[in-house]
């Protein structure tokens, strides 16, 4: 349900009003530091805030702090100065120390907790840097009193994790623009077969995301009575049994591609002429090489969580995908590969 007007006028105002914390004097910003922890998706999403730091703060030098199931962006990323990797071995309150210890002879001016909710572990280490300003989203907990720069969360979240993130250094925006969309650079690509080539990827820990094999081998085959292309099905080891499962359904030209390299999966996106997908790492990634996609969302809000592209379809149900209509999917998928130039 969408805020009524006094819920927007607050919200407003309480993203407006700078006077909950100094003002940070931007052309004196040296090193900035952003942490933002969990997957690939999350990561991209906070893309848009460093790109923001880079726009507001040019001469300032910009370090992200990921965990280890993210760092493998960091060849791919545009707008990083450095990626550095967050412990994750062990107790996490540790691994803050163990980061502190690391990094106790470098200055930062600013650190920033890209998470879009309060998080007191963000908060404990943005404090361990020692920066001279710390922001991050607050809600009266007693660890907020480490961030001397905070915004007050309120829920729910009226806009996009993207857009939320930037909210804590410029409050003012309202609507992301296309030049803070993330981006993916240096990424090999190669013709995976002679007609267009739709991926479909059958790894998705999001379980309300993901179509059965056979339904999902039968939406295929129906579209191919229409429209002819071919199917890269990509899998990790642990679904190559799912995988071969669709592959024996398929009536086109098709091959499974198992990916155990993060490199070779992200060359076979950049490979693939669209992507049909759920909800998850892939929609995001495929949106940074601007590929065209349909991704399905089962139980999560694309208003919050949808792939930051405009050439991104997507089709929605706040349980489960397989309650969207078959001929709502399929009409989708025609549109996209319609809409593909031919394959050359």
């Amino acid at each position: 349900m969408l805020p009524s007007w006094k819920q927007k006028y607050e919200i407003k105002q309480t993203y407006t009003n700078t006077s909950i914390f100094p003002m940070i004097p931007f052309n004196a910003i040296r090193r900035i530091a952003i942490f933002r922890r969990n997957g690939l998706g999350d990561v991209l999403c906070s893309m848009p805030l460093v790109l923001r730091c880079k726009e507001l703060m040019p001469h300032a030098k910009i370090t992200l702090f990921v965990e280890k199931n993210a760092f493998c962006l960091a060849p791919y990323l545009e707008g990083i100065d450095e990626v550095a990797l967050i412990p994750s071995n062990g107790n996490k309150y540790a691994n803050i120390a163990k980061l502190a210890w690391q990094r106790r002879k470098e200055t930062f001016d600013l650190a920033i907790s890209a998470k879009t909710t309060p998080m007191k572990l963000m908060n404990l280490s943005l404090c361990s840097l020692r920066a001279k300003y710390r922001m991050a989203y607050v809600e009266n907990r007693w660890h907020d009193a480490l961030i001397n720069c905070p915004r007050r969360y309120i829920e729910p979240i009226p806009f996009h994790q993207a857009l939320q993130a930037i909210h804590l250094i410029d409050p003012e925006m309202q609507e992301l623009p296309r030049r803070l969309y993330p981006t993916l650079h240096s990424v090999d690509s190669q013709r995976l077969f002679a007609q267009k080539t739709l991926l479909i990827s059958v790894s998705n820990n999001r379980e309300g995301s993901l179509l059965p094999p056979k339904y999902l081998a039968q939406l295929l085959n129906d579209l191919a009575t229409e429209i002819p292309f071919a199917v890269a099905i990509s899998a990790l080891p642990k679904d190559t049994l799912k995988a071969q499962e669709i592959a024996s359904l398929l009536t086109m030209e098709h091959k499974i591609f198992s990916t155990k390299q993060f490199p070779h999966f992200l060359s076979l996106l950049k490979s693939a002429d669209a992507i049909f997908a759920g909800d998850g790492g892939v929609a995001h990634l495929s949106a940074a090489l601007q590929k065209p996609a349909l991704h399905l969302f089962g139980g999560v809000k694309v208003s919050q969580w949808g792939p930051l592209s405009k050439q991104a379809l997507t089709l929605s149900h706040p349980i489960h995908v397989m309650d969207i209509p078959k001929e709502q999917i399929l009409q989708s998928l025609h549109t996209l590969i319609s809409s593909l130039p031919e394959a050359s």
